[in-house]
């Protein structure tokens, strides 16, 4: 499975698979979660989402695994719950 060079996942080992068919395919392993502290954290919103809140605090949409990674949760559409506190981490 190829990834993109500049993917979080481009360096993280693949797992070899045999499906149910018999044919292999390497998946790609788990990634470890960086430790990413916040700089400051908003109240989300009932409009809010990874993508935008990246767009808007690093202008890129794409970053939005920075604040994935700040969260407690694992999954990202977790990671937003209107009246919580969201952690937004440093674009570093």
């Amino acid at each position: 499975m190829a990834t993109d060079r500049k993917s979080r996942y481009a360096k993280t080992p693949r797992v070899p698979w045999v499906r149910a068919d018999g044919s292999d395919v390497d998946l790609i392993g788990l990634a470890p979660r960086p430790a990413r502290p916040a700089v400051f954290a908003r109240i989300a919103t009932d409009t809010d989402r990874l993508d935008t809140l990246a767009a808007r605090y690093y202008r890129d949409a794409e970053k939005l695994w920075r604040i994935a990674d700040a969260a407690e949760t694992l999954d990202p559409f977790d990671a937003i719950r209107p009246g919580a506190p969201i952690a937004i981490p440093p674009d570093k």
